[in-house]
């Protein structure tokens, strides 16, 4: 099979593509909020409460029920902070389209393996 292209070319693309993902809006628009949700002491205040209650609730085997509601309230606590639900939303969203992008990108090269790409 003939190269494809120099190892020089693919680095250079790669650069291209994260240089554009730093430039996407909606990824900005998740690193504003993610350095907000940072700055604000209650959220993570919050955020850590939510870890500690989860770590405890996973050492009882998910068995605890006192450790589940009072995550579960602490968790819609969260949930009521509109910075943090829209940060959330925003991380979901990049999530989605970075995890799209790596099947992407597996396909491809999985074809190119195979020789289904000419």
């Amino acid at each position: 099979m003939e190269k494809l292209a120099s190892n020089e070319e693919i680095e250079k693309k790669a650069l291209e593509l994260v240089k554009a993902i730093k430039e996407d809006k909606d990824y900005q628009e998740y690193l504003y909020l993610r350095k907000k949700v940072k700055e604000s002491k209650d959220i993570m205040e919050k955020i850590n409460n939510v870890k500690t209650l989860q770590k405890q609730y996973v050492k009882s085997a998910y068995l605890d029920k006192n450790i589940k509601q009072e995550l579960d309230k602490k968790l819609n606590s969260l949930d009521s902070i509109p910075l943090y639900k829209e940060y959330i939303i925003k991380e979901q969203k990049i999530n989605s389209i970075f995890i799209s992008m790596k099947e992407g990108l597996n396909i491809m090269f999985e074809n190119i393996l195979n020789n289904k790409i000419s």
